[in-house]
């Protein structure tokens, strides 16, 4: 179990190494897109003695699943500002903004 961080004579806080640990893994498993939701249920495993390894591998899947899915999505929308970009600009008409976006 953590144990509570400690203020030296100095003023500063000291972590013990399991505070660290968790910590630094805290900070990866954000850094790969896991929220703390997510992380809550692996922590709770963890404190249990149970490795959450087949969860974490889950949850790693459902995030690759959603990078897919945006990277079609900015894909797409890269070629559709490509093909605006390529679109010769004309006067617009009385009711048009900018034919550029309102024109097919």
């Amino acid at each position: 179990m953590l144990q509570p961080t400690v203020r030296a004579a100095n003023g500063y806080r000291t972590y013990s190494d399991d505070a660290v640990k968790l910590l630094l893994f805290l900070k990866r498993a954000q850094s790969l897109g896991v929220t703390l939701k997510e992380i809550k249920p692996l922590l709770t495993l963890a404190v249990l003695g149970k490795r959450p390894c087949r969860n974490v591998k889950q949850i790693a899947r459902n995030h690759l699943e959603e990078v897919d899915a945006k990277i079609r999505e900015l894909r797409a929308l890269r070629n559709e500002l490509r093909a605006l970009l390529r679109r010769k600009v004309n006067r617009p008409h009385a009711d048009e903004v900018c034919p550029i976006i309102e024109r097919r």
